[in-house]
Formats: C-alpha cells, sequence, structure tokens
C-alpha cells in the first residue's frame, strides 16, 4: 500500500473516548510547525523518543517510542493503540487539535527526516465541516475511521467546524502500514469515492480577482492571504500546487520583494526541503 486508504473503521466506545477527550483538555498543547497552519493547529506528544512531553518535533532515532505523561493519562487511547497497533515500531504519536476556521497549508512530511515512516489517522472528534486533502482531491475521515495517510504527498486539512477536531496521529518505523496494524489491511484502492468531497468549477475570473490582494498584502496580514487561497481551494478545483502560485502572483503584484522572497521560501519549505 503506497497510497492513502481508508483501512478500516473501529467501534469506538463513546463514554471511554469521551472521558479521555475530557482529560486532554488539560494537556499542555503547543504550536510547533506553525509555519505550516494559517489559523492554529495545536498538538501534544503522547509517546516518543525521550516520553518527555515537551519533545515535540519529529526526528531520526533508534529504538521504540516511550510513552509521555499524557499518553499515560489517556487510558483508552493507550488501550486502542496497544490492541490495534505494533507498538513495537511506534516512534512517535500525538493528539492534534485543528481550531475552527483554521487551514493547513499544503505541505509534505519527513522532508527533514533521513529514515521511511508510516503514518497512521485516527479521527477522535470531527464531523462534516472537516476537510483534508490530497493533491487534487479533497475527502473527509470520519470518526473511529483509520486511515493511512501518505504525507510524502502533497496534503492539507480544513475546518469549518464550530468545534476543535481532534485526530490521533502515529508514526511507525514500517516500510508499509501492513507491518504497523494488527488489522487486516485492504487492497490499495486510494482514497473511496464516498469519502471525496465534490468542489464546484472555478468561476471565470476567480483567479484573477485574487490578484486583486496585492493592493492591501503586507508581512502582518500575510498568512491571512494565504488562508484565504487554501479556503478558496478547499471550495473549488484549484490544484494543490496551485495554491503557492496564486500566493506567487498576489506577492510579485504588490511589488513587494520582501514578501516575493517569503512566499518562494515558503514554498520552498513545506514542498521541497526543510
Amino acid at each position: 500500500m503506497t497510497r492513502t486508504t481508508r483501512i478500516t473503521t473501529l467501534d469506538l466506545d463513546p463514554a471511554r473516548l469521551a472521558a479521555d477527550l475530557a482529560s486532554a483538555e488539560r494537556f499542555g498543547y503547543n504550536d510547533s510547525y506553525g509555519e505550516f497552519i494559517c489559523g492554529a493547529w495545536r498538538s501534544c506528544m503522547l509517546w516518543n523518543r525521550t516520553g518527555d512531553a515537551d519533545d515535540r518535533f519529529l526526528e531520526d532515532y533508534e529504538g521504540g517510542a516511550r510513552s509521555t505523561e499524557y499518553g499515560s493519562a489517556l487510558t483508552y487511547v493507550g488501550e486502542l493503540v496497544g490492541h490495534h497497533f505494533r507498538v513495537e515500531k511506534l516512534k512517535f504519536a500525538r493528539l492534534a487539535r485543528l481550531t475552527p476556521g483554521s487551514v493547513l497549508v499544503p505541505h509534505r512530511d519527513y522532508l527533514e527526516l533521513d529514515s521511511d515512516l508510516t503514518r497512521i489517522h485516527l479521527p477522535l472528534r470531527t464531523d462534516a465541516h472537516c476537510f483534508s486533502s490530497e493533491d487534487e482531491t479533497v475527502y473527509q475521515m470520519r470518526q473511529g475511521e483509520l486511515w493511512f495517510l501518505d504525507a510524502t504527498r502533497t496534503h492539507s486539512a480544513a475546518s469549518r467546524s464550530d468545534r476543535d477536531r481532534v485526530h490521533l496521529i502515529l508514526d511507525f518505523s514500517t516500510a508499509t502500514p501492513a507491518e504497523a496494524l494488527r488489522v487486516d489491511i485492504p487492497v490499495d484502492t486510494g482514497i473511496p469515492e464516498d469519502s471525496v468531497v465534490a468542489r464546484r468549477p472555478l468561476r471565470p475570473g476567480e483567479h484573477k480577482s485574487f490578484e486583486a490582494l496585492a493592493d492591501v498584502i503586507d508581512e502582518a496580514n500575510y498568512q491571512d492571504v494565504l488562508a484565504m487561497i487554501i479556503k478558496r481551494y478547499f471550495e473549488a478545483e484549484v490544484k494543490a500546487a496551485d495554491v503557492f502560485r496564486w500566493l506567487e502572483s498576489v506577492v510579485r503584484a504588490s511589488g513587494r520583494p520582501d514578501l516575493v522572497e517569503r512566499a518562494a521560501h515558503h514554498e520552498e519549505h513545506c514542498l521541497v526541503s526543510r
């Protein structure tokens, strides 16, 4: 399996999950990887190299992951992980909260690592107003669904919900999802049709109209302008790669060399190398 795929749906216990999510409200979340966020995407480490919840960045290391104080506090989540995954292969596990109105900048993961990892998502709290994307496909991960996410491909996420979307994100030192899981793996089918969200066609002149933002864009609102473009990508048939093309057209029209440089560096960091 090499493509993003819905693996299965877990039968979650609503009461026990609610208790763990209530406990997680008291955790200390961090804003690491803020360059990938327009809005707020906050996370806390449940398992990592040191067992220290403040050790928050992905990195290469030998051996298996250790539970942090937050991982140990989530009894039900810990049981889910132990039952469905090969914990000896686990490198990182995080709770990630995407706040209402927030979007992720299209990006690719693992660019800073020498090793290959396998990423699994388990949505713990979400609704019909939360979206994910890969390249030109917008789709939804529903609560309890287990997904393999090909994090090497350009991907993003958006929330139009009125509450935080909470995902359990796990990274394993395996070449395939089958080596990380204790559940049956389906044939590689990609993103299933019943998960895909239809987007409307672009209207005539819609791209051009965004260039008017060149008259107002500056250092203070650069991220806001980028967020507007990303939100349009989730609504209309815009390619993920074109998000930065639209941004480039705005900053070039602004006549601001500093913003042109910032946008070029931002694209490089998100999609090419870091």
